[in-house]
């Protein structure tokens, strides 16, 4: 339900006349989902628009699933994955567990983690 409700939001948003550059895009499952979030926002010579893939303070394996399907449709462009990079770094660090440089080696590793999984799933994609 949830992908069909975001392309309905989408265009609603559209038709009141909002019109962004890029769409930030809640992680979806399936490739036929990444499609048509594409088809919309892209509708009605909408050519330029690109899609980024959001985290949603999901699991690692969740956002690897999310980054590899949405790499894999031309119009996705990037990603933010935030709370699933920070969140157990930040704790970690306000409970003494981790110095900051050792917290701050943890999100970059996995912002590095997330850049190697799109990268990867969008080769062999023509853009």
């Amino acid at each position: 339900m949830r992908p069909r409700l975001m392309v309905q939001a989408v265009r609603e948003l559209q038709e009141a006349g909002v019109e962004p550059d890029v769409w930030k895009i809640e992680g979806l499952d399936n490739r036929a989902d990444c499609e048509k979030m594409v088809e919309v926002a892209r509708r009605d010579n909408r050519n330029n628009v690109g899609l980024i893939v959001l985290g949603r303070g999901a699991s690692r394996d969740r956002v690897v699933h999310w980054l590899q399907t949405a790499a894999s449709v031309p119009g996705f462009i990037g990603f933010a994955v935030g709370r699933t990079s920070f969140w157990d770094a930040v704790v970690a660090f306000e409970k003494k567990q981790l110095t900051m440089d050792k917290a701050a080696e943890q999100i970059a590793k996995n912002f590095e983690e997330w850049s190697q999984v799109f990268e990867e799933g969008k080769k062999g994609v023509k853009r």
